[in-house]
C-alpha cells in the first residue's frame, strides 16, 4: 500500500476514534460507555500501527543511509498486523462474550466452562446487540468497516450483563430470556 493509503487510512481511524469518544458522551449506562471505551483502545491500536508504517516509510524517504532491510521488515510486520485485524471472521469483540468460534473447524469453544461444541450441533449461546442499547454504536463501526475492512461486532451472552443483575436492572435480563 503506498504512503498516501496508509496516511488515508491513520486519518479515519483517527477520525472514528473522536467520533467515538463524541458519541460515548451520549451513553446513559455503564455497558454502553465500556463498548465504546473498547473501541477506543482497539482504534489506537490500528492508529499505533499505521504511526509506525508511516514513520518507517518516511525515514526510508529521508535518510538515505537508513537501515532499509530493518526499515522494510518493520513495514512489512505492522501491515500483516492490519491484514489479521481484516481477516478476523467475526471481527474484533467489542464486548466480552467469552465465546470464541473456530470458523475453520466448524467449532466454539466457551471460555467460562472450558468447553468445545460443535457448530453442527447448536449455535453458540451469544446475542447481537443493537443500538437501541449501545446508544448508536454499531452505526459508527458499520462505517469503520465500510471504509477501513476492518470489522468490529457486539456479540454478547448472559454473562456479560451479571454486572447490571447485581445493580437489580433485571428489565434487560426478561428481555434477553423472552419475557416481557
Amino acid at each position: 500500500m503506498p504512503d498516501f493509503e496508509y496516511l488515508n487510512l491513520y486519518a479515519k481511524f483517527a477520525g472514528f476514534r473522536i467520533l467515538a469518544l463524541a458519541n460515548r458522551l451520549s451513553c446513559d449506562d455503564e455497558f454502553s460507555r465500556r463498548a465504546h471505551d473498547k473501541l477506543v483502545v482497539e482504534l489506537d491500536e490500528l492508529i499505533r500501527v499505521t504511526r509506525r508504517i508511516l514513520a518507517a516509510e518516511h525515514t526510508l524517504a529521508s535518510d538515505p543511509d537508513a537501515n532499509r532491510e530493518d526499515l522494510g521488515e518493520t513495514i512489512w510486520c505492522a501491515e500483516q498486523e492490519l491484514t489479521c485485524y481484516q481477516e478476523a471472521c467475526d471481527g474484533i469483540d467489542l464486548i466480552d462474550n467469552h465465546i470464541f468460534i473456530d470458523w475453520e473447524t466448524k467449532e466454539w469453544h466457551d471460555l467460562r466452562t472450558g468447553h468445545w461444541y460443535s457448530l453442527h450441533d447448536f449455535d453458540p449461546p451469544r446475542i447481537k446487540v443493537g443500538d437501541d442499547r449501545l446508544n448508536g454504536l454499531c452505526k459508527i463501526i458499520a462505517d469503520i468497516a465500510a471504509e477501513t475492512g476492518i470489522r468490529f461486532n457486539t456479540y454478547a451472552n448472559k454473562s456479560s450483563f451479571a454486572h447490571e443483575e447485581q445493580d437489580g436492572d433485571s428489565e434487560w435480563h426478561e428481555d434477553l430470556h423472552g419475557h416481557d
